[in-house]
């Protein structure tokens, strides 16, 4: 089995640019097929998953400080802080890690099982592209489904957080909203996709590569399993401190505090 090297990555990502391009895989029916399929699986089937998450998030985060903010007077800011804390932050991570833990696995270890079968070959045989028939629909439907099943654990968190908030601070649902959605703007919701919608594409990526990167020995389906689960791990928290820290360094600047950096 081939090493994980950016070189060899690089080359995986414009084989499958190359097979989009030439076979404009979303006008087959097959490939759609694929998509829609792989999106229940990583979508639907998750939710119950993410539900739970969404409302252990959306408890914890008003009951560790919602006291805290009524006792100094702060109940409005209940609505900056969810944002910030939901929205910018777990939202995104707990979608994309419970993504990985369940689908990517399942990914690089049905692709890994595919190659050691001999079916990947039997596609070439055929004339199919494996790339068009196998990656790209799984990249894409990943990618959607990571981005639509991160909008469930936001308006589910948000929702037992003021079902939570009525226990400790009794703020009325109409200024509930109002605090929630005046706090919440654009770079939100452009920090929420990029960490949505574009992980689900790379975490995907990687486990299409580990998957197809395999000669075919059956030892390989754990190892390319695993791989795959690691580099997303790695990937995905770095994406996110990347683009966190960035924000509020970006934060900090425009409001008069660069002399802190």
């Amino acid at each position: 089995m081939g090493g994980f090297s950016v070189k060899a990555l690089w080359a995986f990502m414009r084989s499958v640019y190359v097979a989009w391009r030439l076979d404009s895989p979303l006008r087959h029916k097959d490939v759609q097929m694929v998509i829609y399929r792989q999106i229940y699986f990583t979508g639907a089937q998750a939710l119950r998953l993410i539900a739970l998450f969404a409302t252990i998030i959306g408890v914890l985060t008003v009951s560790q400080s919602a006291s805290q903010l009524q006792r100094f007077g702060g109940s409005d800011a209940i609505g900056p802080l969810l944002i910030a804390a939901i929205v910018r932050e777990l939202g995104p991570l707990v979608t994309v890690l419970i993504v990985t833990a369940r689908s990517v696995t399942a990914v690089a270890s049905e692709l890994a099982s595919m190659n050691s079968n001999g079916e990947i070959d039997s596609l070439r045989a055929c004339g199919v592209s494996p790339l068009s028939y196998l990656v790209v629909p799984r990249i894409i439907a990943g990618s959607v489904a990571t981005l639509i099943l991160a909008m469930h654990f936001v308006w589910i968190s948000l929702l037992v957080g003021f079902v939570s908030s009525q226990l400790i601070v009794d703020i009325p649902l109409a200024k509930f909203i109002l605090s929630v959605t005046s706090s919440l703007t654009m770079m939100d919701l452009f920090i929420f996709f990029i960490k949505t919608f574009f992980l689900g594409f790379v975490v995907f990526l990687a486990a299409t590569f580990s998957g197809m990167r395999t000669t075919g020995a059956s030892y390989e389906i754990p190892v390319a399993t695993t791989r795959a689960v690691m580099w997303s791990f790695m990937t995905s928290l770095a994406f996110q401190i990347f683009i966190s820290a960035a924000y509020y360094l970006y934060q900090m600047q425009m409001r008069g505090w660069s002399n802190f950096l």
